[in-house]
This record gives structure tokens, sequence and C-alpha cells, in this order.
């Protein structure tokens, strides 16, 4: 119950009586419950999960014994008058909301349901907590990148020239659940020659060439935690541009990760790393340096030119530097890493120098 007190220090703040989490992480962070189409109202004195009876069991077996299982009344999914009941029950006159989540017909219809009840926005609250990482998380973080690593190295000879874009991911991911993960944590991104400027590409029926950059951007997904790592290899003699670009890169890159220390800003580390970006190529750097992993693939802090994340112990987020050049292509290496007292420990161990296929 560790996570629902230190929720409940934040309920003090904004003086609420309770708070209603819709957000499907937020819940499972919170409670264990790993299912969908369910809300938890956390109060000072009780937590009830309100589910249907789709998932009743699985929430009775997962959650622990403080949290209360309750069926929607009526069968009716997030129905207005459940809300009335358990509100009711509890006591709550001033109720907040996650309102990144909620929609607005779901706030229309909570606010007229709820008359009398102030409704509270606290956007982000339980995502701050979850910035920083539990021993658990850190481990399952641990296995969910060794995968990635594992399936990785399964994976490379595979790649050559004739071989489709496609054809790669399908095998990488097979390689991902081979190794041990639950799933895969995102679309799995293989591209290929000049389409590696594509940041966030699909993979497509494009076959690998002599003297292509291949570029991979991938993770596994472990007890419901994501891993997030990204290569860029070169299919026989790289050219002098490959080459320096690779270079400055892998420099860079490096630079990133080492800068990162608790106690500094998400700023920081976008500053170190673009030391080592050319003038003439710092037009095709992208300025989302990294970002944090965990429950989700995309988490809060971030780091970059505007954030404002300040960064602590136990954090676990990316560095990924990267450059696209649209026409010509594009490379980032990208690692998992864990902010620690002692320094930045990198999850995702593969090597990072250039790797000729």
């Amino acid at each position: 119950m560790n996570r629902i007190n230190n929720l409940l220090e934040h309920l003090k703040s904004y003086r609420v009586d309770g708070i209603l989490i819709s957000s499907v992480p937020n819940v499972t962070y919170l409670s264990d419950f790993t299912g969908d189409s369910s809300v938890l109202i956390v109060s000072p004195d009780r937590c009830i999960l309100l589910t249907d009876g789709r998932y009743t069991e699985q929430a009775g077996n997962e959650c622990p014994g403080e949290i209360e299982v309750f069926k929607w009344l009526n069968n009716k999914r997030f129905g207005v008058e459940t809300y009335q009941y358990i509100v009711k029950e509890l006591k709550i006159k001033r109720l907040g909301f996650e309102g990144h989540v909620m929609s607005f017909s779901s706030y229309e219809s909570l606010r007229k349901g709820l008359s009398g009840i102030e409704l509270i926005n606290m956007e982000g609250c339980v995502e701050k907590i979850r910035q920083v990482k539990d021993a658990m998380e850190i481990g399952f973080l641990k296995t969910a990148c060794e995968i990635s690593v594992k399936a990785l190295e399964k994976t490379l000879p595979l790649v050559k020239e004739g071989v489709t874009e496609k054809e790669i991911a399908a095998r990488l991911d097979y390689y991902l659940r081979d190794q041990g993960a639950d799933a895969i944590s995102f679309d799995t991104i293989v591209l290929t020659g000049p389409r590696t400027s594509l940041l966030h590409g699909k993979p497509g029926k494009h076959k690998i060439r002599k003297g292509d950059y291949v570029l991979f951007d991938f993770g596994a997904l472990y007890k419901g935690y994501h891993a997030d790592i990204s290569r860029t290899f070169v299919i026989g003699k790289p050219d002098e541009q490959q080459k320096e670009l690779y270079n400055i890169i892998q420099k860079a890159q490096m630079a990133g990760v080492m800068s990162l220390i608790p106690g500094m800003s998400g700023r920081d580390p976008d500053t170190v790393v673009r030391k080592h970006i050319p003038e003439n190529y710092i037009s095709y750097y992208y300025p989302g340096l990294g970002h944090g992993v965990g429950l989700q693939i995309h988490e809060t802090p971030f780091l970059g030119q505007s954030s404002e994340a300040l960064l602590e112990n136990n954090m676990v987020l990316t560095v990924e530097p990267g450059i696209y050049i649209p026409g010509w292509g594009g490379l980032r290496i990208e690692d998992t890493v864990w902010i620690k007292d002692d320094g930045a420990a990198i999850l995702t161990d593969f090597p990072r120098d250039m790797m000729i296929l």
C-alpha cells in the first residue's frame, strides 16, 4: 500500500476527500489490477475498484486485500448511479479526477450526476509519483531490457541484402516473445536506406541493399513494463558521411547518458548532447532527447530544451539522440537508462560501436 499512501499525501495538498483514477496504467500502478474498463476510487479510509463481471475474479486475485472490488450497479459500466453510491458511502464532498484522461462527455455526466460534489482536476498527480521507480519496477524494467537485447542478438544474423524490413521486424517480434516478453512495447520499427530518416516510420516491403543504414527501434513488454532501445547498423562498407554521422551520434549519446545525475534539470542532458552536434547538422537533430519509461512507453519526465523536469534517483528514461536527413537517411542510438545516486546505469546493454553486417 506504499503507492496508495504516497497518493494520499498528495490528496492533502489538493484538499480533496478522494480521487477517481480512470487512467488504465494508473489503476494498475495503484491496485495491481491488470484488466481494463475499470476505475479506482481512493479515499483516506477506503479504496474501491469499480469493474464488471468479466474482471471481478481477476481483480480479486490481483488486488491486495485492502482494495475492495465492487461491480457496476445494474451492469452499467461507468454509470453515474455507481459513482453516486460510492461517493455517498465514502462521504466525499470534493472529488479529484484525472482531467488529462477523462473525456468531456464523461466529465459532463459526472458533473451533472454528482450534484453538490465539487470536482477537482488533479491532472498528472499519479504520473508524478510514478516517475520514481521502486525496486520491483526496476527489476521488471531490467528484465524487459535484457529480453530486448537477447532478441536483437538473435535477429541480427538474418539481416542481409534482399531481406525486407517487414521480414526482419516480424522475426524480431517473434524472438522478443521467444526470449520471455509478454508482448512488444510498441510497433517494432525496422527501416533501411533513405527511409531511416523517418523517425517513427513503419516497416514495409523495402529490401535491404548494400551500403544501407538499417535502423531498429523496439522493446519488450514484461509484467506491464516497457523497454526501449534503438540501434543503427551498416550493410557492407560504410561511406565517409555514414562514418562521420555515426561517430557524432555515438559520442553525443554516451555524453548524454553519462551526464545523468539526480538533481539536474531535464534540459541539461540536451545541452550536453548539442555540444557534440556540428553546426552543419544541428538542423537535422531532433530536439526530443528522451522520455521516461515504465507502465507506458512514453511517460514523464521528458528530456529536451523545453523540459521542466527535475531528475531524481531511481528514475528510468531513454537517451536517444539522432540525426535525420530527408532523402538521405538517419540514425539514432537509444538506451533505457536508470538514474542512480552513484551514476547512470544502462539497462539496454548492447554495443554502441558501429557494427557492419
